[in-house]
């Protein structure tokens, strides 16, 4: 499990979803994090988990201090009969969503997580570049970019 988690943050990091913090002089919020471990899983054995419901020494969480955002998506019944009316349906599964999806830079400071690769290191502080699940706003964040991507390109894409 040590094995995998480390990849994972690895990875996070080499994509650029989070960054090394060097002056802690502007951090908000540091989130904690765990990982789920599910030996019987044949696609994701490990998921990490960032906890912004925790509560900061103040007693408020970020997930407090987030708006939820409204439900852009359809109901499924609504969505199964659309599917209905087209010979042809396309699905998709977008890998790693959340991680396309930029923070704006002035909020990065109320994601921050410890991290360390080795058990003999010390903590580093990182901060979170992309939108981060586990945060109330993610869903609609993610939702809300598709939707207004399609919009955007809908001239270049028309099909």
């Amino acid at each position: 499990m040590a094995n995998l988690y480390c990849n994972f943050m690895k990875e996070y990091e080499e994509l650029g979803n989070m960054q090394k913090i060097d002056n802690s002089d502007n951090v908000k919020y540091v989130m904690p994090h765990h990982g789920v471990y599910r030996a019987d899983s044949s696609t994701t054995q490990l998921r990490v988990v960032f906890d912004a419901s925790a509560a900061y020494t103040s007693g408020v969480s970020l997930n407090n201090c987030l708006l939820k955002g409204g439900v852009i998506q359809d109901d499924l019944f609504s969505i199964s009969l659309i599917f209905r009316n087209h010979k042809v349906a396309f699905t998709a599964d977008v890998k790693k969503m959340y991680w396309q999806i930029w923070v704006n830079p002035d909020q990065c400071n109320f994601q921050s997580v410890l991290w360390k690769n080795r058990s003999c290191e010390e903590p580093s502080l990182y901060k979170l570049l992309t939108i981060t699940y586990g945060t109330k706003s993610a869903p609609y964040l993610a939702t809300r970019v598709l939707n207004q991507l399609a919009t955007d390109e809908r001239k270049k894409f028309p099909l």
